[in-house]
């Protein structure tokens, strides 16, 4: 198993790729959440009430980031079907099931390491950002790295980008063509979050709870009315949910077909 992750870990990072999608999750996570928090004023004036919920938009970039989360993820395993450089590590190592577990592990922990530096940067600079707009004492409360909700978002938001790469790479896997999987993941992540507001409430709440997106209540820190109606872990668990059901399917087929 070492050998195989050695191998795997040297086709990751020697993919030019690989550097640009990490630096693009980190870009557009912190670019876009302090973009819009500079933009954002409180209605209020400073210190003035509402119902903004300041953390979920100090790390309103984890949204953004999720493009290139997805191309990291996918092509992790693609670009193996892409060049018949797949073939040549089945033929070396015919254990496929490892060679899959150890895709999962640096992928996940690469994005894991990579998403969470991306997440407490962009708490840690968007906050004092959204503070100086009026998002501050007394209306909005003051949160810092020591306050669990806060804890909770920025270490919630980086298991979120891991399971969107997890499922990438399965989608990957299944489809063995990049654009398709692209295309496919994005569809799944963006559609629902994007008409779920037009369809009816039972149907939006179903749509809410059951589609990847529901990972995204971890980030949640204020009742609003168009918040995920699920619990912030509850919902990450749903986002693992389908990044699961890819893999295992992905194992199934990667033992079956010819690389």
């Amino acid at each position: 198993m070492m050998r195989v992750l050695r191998a795997e870990w040297t086709k990751l990072r020697t993919v030019r790729s690989t550097r640009w999608t990490l630096l693009a999750i980190i870009g557009l996570t912190v670019g876009f959440s302090v973009f819009l928090a500079a933009g954002s004023s409180s209605t209020g004036g400073p210190g003035g009430g509402g119902d903004n919920d300041i953390m979920r938009d100090s790390l309103v970039g984890v949204y953004l980031a999720q493009f290139a989360v997805v191309a990291f993820g996918v092509i992790a395993i693609t670009s193996e079907y892409a060049t018949r450089m797949l073939h040549t590590t089945f033929s070396a190592m015919p254990g496929r099931g490892r060679v899959l577990f150890a895709k999962v592990l640096l992928v996940g922990g690469t994005v894991l390491v990579v998403g969470l530096a991306a997440s407490m940067t962009s708490f840690l600079v968007g906050q004092p950002i959204l503070r100086d707009n009026g998002y501050g004492p007394p209306g909005y409360r003051e949160w810092t790295l020591h306050d669990g909700p806060a804890q909770r978002a920025v270490v919630g938001s980086a298991l979120l980008l891991t399971a969107i790469a997890l499922l990438s790479l399965g989608v990957g896997a299944i489809l063995r063509h990049s654009a398709a999987a692209i295309s496919a993941l994005l569809a799944l992540l963006f559609v629902p979050l994007i008409f779920a507001p037009t369809l009816p409430e039972h149907m939006r709440e179903l749509v809410q709870k059951a589609t990847p997106g529901a990972g995204f209540a971890v980030q949640q820190t204020v009742p609003r009315g168009d918040a995920i109606p699920i619990g912030h872990w509850t919902g990450l668990g749903v986002t693992f949910a389908w990044a699961a059901g890819a893999l295992l399917l992905a194992l199934f087929l990667v033992r079956r077909r010819d690389a």
